[in-house]
């Protein structure tokens, strides 16, 4: 169930694995690549109209046991610095 465009951080880690860009390769599968963004080892910035609970089921499809995901919907951000894409975070409405 999809609804308006809006922007998503979702958090995958692990003990065992680096899970970030295998989740990104998954969500970039059903939305897009343009509409996703790395924001470190364990986070992604994404925009669209996907619900939270479809992220978080997309994303759990490369996850194994004891591996977990977060998706948080949010309004306002704020951010410094080089590894903040303010730039492709004012194009999605923030």
């Amino acid at each position: 169930m999809s609804g308006d465009p809006a922007l998503k951080c979702v958090i995958a880690w692990s003990d065992r694995r680096n899970l970030c860009s295998l989740v990104a390769k998954a969500l970039e599968s059903k939305i897009g690549a343009e509409d996703v963004r790395q924001l470190g080892d364990e986070s992604l910035a994404v925009y669209g109209a996907a619900q939270s609970a479809e992220l978080r089921d997309w994303a759990a499809e490369v996850l194994e046991d004891g591996e977990s995901v977060l998706v948080v919907e949010f309004e306002r951000w704020s951010g410094h610095g080089p590894g903040v894409d303010a730039g492709w975070l004012l194009k999605r409405g923030h």
